[in-house]
């Protein structure tokens, strides 16, 4: 399901296996740190710059 949407994210602490299914996507952070919340507030704030998790 990953592959196939039009923009996919893993989060840091996914499987091994995950990542290296799909390694073409961004990991993004890790759950425990609301890294979902922190991208999309990067994102939306701004949309043309580089995301770091760090």
């Amino acid at each position: 399901m990953l592959g196939s949407v039009g923009r996919g994210f893993i989060m840091g602490n996914a499987m091994p296996q995950l990542k290296a299914e799909l390694p073409h996507l961004p990991v993004i952070g890790d759950c425990r740190n609301q890294a979902v919340s922190h991208f999309l507030t990067h994102w939306l704030d701004n949309p043309d710059l580089p995301y770091s998790p760090e």
